[in-house]
């Protein structure tokens, strides 16, 4: 005769639920898993905080001195340095929302910062290039970089750092929104 504590301590174990399948068994192989973006370090946000504060700077640092010294004045290196430091104050503003921590509000608006981006880089390279065949063209040196038909060297660099600029308003915005929509917004 078996013993009534056995038998119960065998009913018992045979009761044991397995552990949960985890959720990539559950998800099958049809489903990709989304990589998970990561919070940038404290570090990481002050270098980018000083690299676009300096874009900031040098672009409008770039645009008084083209345009009002009188011996440097060209219009073309003026406007694209004006606009390269245009665009690092945006990317400096989408720096400074993501610390702010406006998650909820901010989502929804780095579309836009992530549209304009994408497409003054896709114009820059265009202008890029435009210049540089032109100083082939017309065999410019660098100096002299006054006048309406010289400097396109000059202007080809501060074309390049708008490009610069906008490709990280496109990135930064981008990374930030994919931050957002992977830790905080839950997905059904």
């Amino acid at each position: 005769m078996s013993h009534p504590s056995a038998t119960a301590s065998l009913d018992d174990a045979s009761r044991v639920t397995p552990p949960p399948p985890d959720a990539s068994s559950i998800q099958g192989p049809s489903v990709k898993k989304q990589g998970a973006a990561m919070e940038p370090s404290r570090t990481a946000m002050r270098v980018r905080f000083v690299l676009a504060s300096t874009g900031i700077s040098l672009g409008c640092l770039v645009f008084m001195v083209f345009l009002a010294v009188e011996e440097y004045r060209n219009f073309h290196i003026a406007i694209w340095g004006l606009v390269s430091g245009i665009f690092a104050a945006l990317t400096l503003i989408v720096h400074i929302q993501h610390t702010r921590g406006d998650r909820d509000v901010w989502v929804n608006r780095l579309k836009a910062p992530i549209i304009v981006g994408f497409i003054v880089q896709l114009g820059s390279i265009a202008a890029f290039i435009t210049y540089i065949v032109l100083a082939l063209v017309e065999k410019q040196t660098l100096m002299p970089v006054t006048g309406a038909h010289h400097g396109y060297y000059l202007t080809a660099i501060w074309v390049f750092m708008t490009w610069k600029w906008s490709f990280a308003l496109f990135f930064f915005s981008r990374s930030y929104r994919k931050f957002y929509i992977t830790k905080y917004v839950s997905i059904p």
